[in-house]
């Protein structure tokens, strides 16, 4: 018995809805900040934060803790609260704080809601592309309001043709030396796309990616994924999961079509 099916069905329409507002409320603040303007400054390992990072965590984190006192809350910018809890909202403000602090429109906001270990809802908001993908257990996925359904790829159309997004190979490399894995796929699916952030996750919950790669990463930046991808129908894999020195873990997965994520699947367990 799958344990979300433990949620009653009111509960998870409940969820959804607020993770919906939480998502415009950052979209609200985000949109104002490019007008306004906003600090940016280097976090130790070098990657960019800005003021609007800090200020929708902030946001976000109100609102639940408004609607759902008792759930924990996971976010890249700030400690967790009440690890412990059944429930936990996972958080990235700003997935692609590069991208917003050069004006390019991948960048997005990532929400999550888990139970006990299992994602219940997940939403990609791109205030600038006005794309919104949306999911929630057992009331499938959504492109803005329009439901999404994954049509798999053949065997025989699997001919490197289909469009494989990957991020870069520094991705494969910054924790581990496993520069041979990118190496693998882009000689194997020579159609491939090098992007970063969750535009590439939202790409193939959508299907305009066939299947996407990301890796390195820490768990809010998978914070919406998985039910995104599983409710319209495809495949999520997590084939990577590290513990990295004052980091803590980060994951490699694979998602999207179900028979081209079992291929890029066999990639990666490959031997050595």
């Amino acid at each position: 018995m799958d344990i979300r099916n433990k949620i009653r069905a009111q509960d998870i329409e409940q969820f959804y809805s607020r993770a919906l507002e939480c998502t415009s409320a950052s979209r609200a603040a985000i949109q104002v900040a490019l007008v306004s303007g906003f600090e940016v400054r280097r976090k130790p390992d070098k990657s960019f934060v800005t003021s609007v990072d800090l200020r929708v965590e902030e946001q976000l984190r109100a609102l639940i803790q408004q609607h759902f006192p008792d759930h924990g809350i996971i976010g890249e910018e700030y400690p967790p609260t009440k690890p412990q809890a059944p429930f936990q909202w996972i958080m990235d403000p700003i997935d692609g704080t590069e991208d917003f602090v050069h004006r390019l429109p991948t960048f997005g906001t990532m929400l999550g809601l888990y139970y006990r270990g299992a994602p219940v809802v997940g939403v990609i908001d791109h205030p600038v592309l006005d794309l919104r993908v949306s999911a929630a257990f057992g009331l499938g996925t959504y492109k803005n309001n329009e439901r999404i359904r994954l049509v798999d790829i053949e065997p025989a159309a699997m001919d490197g043709s289909e469009r494989v997004m990957i991020p870069a190979r520094a991705n494969f490399i910054k924790h581990a030396d496993e520069g041979r894995l990118f190496d693998a796929v882009t000689r194997a699916h020579p159609n491939h796309r090098i992007y970063r952030t969750c535009f590439t996750h939202a790409c193939a919950a959508i299907g305009a990616a066939d299947a996407t790669i990301d890796y390195g990463n820490p768990v809010w930046d998978f914070a919406a994924t998985r039910i995104l991808i599983e409710e319209a129908g495809g495949k999520f894999v997590t084939v990577r999961e590290m513990d990295v020195p004052k980091l803590g873990k980060v994951y490699g997965s694979v998602f999207g079509k179900p028979r081209l994520v079992e291929k890029l699947v066999a990639l990666f367990n490959a031997p050595a």
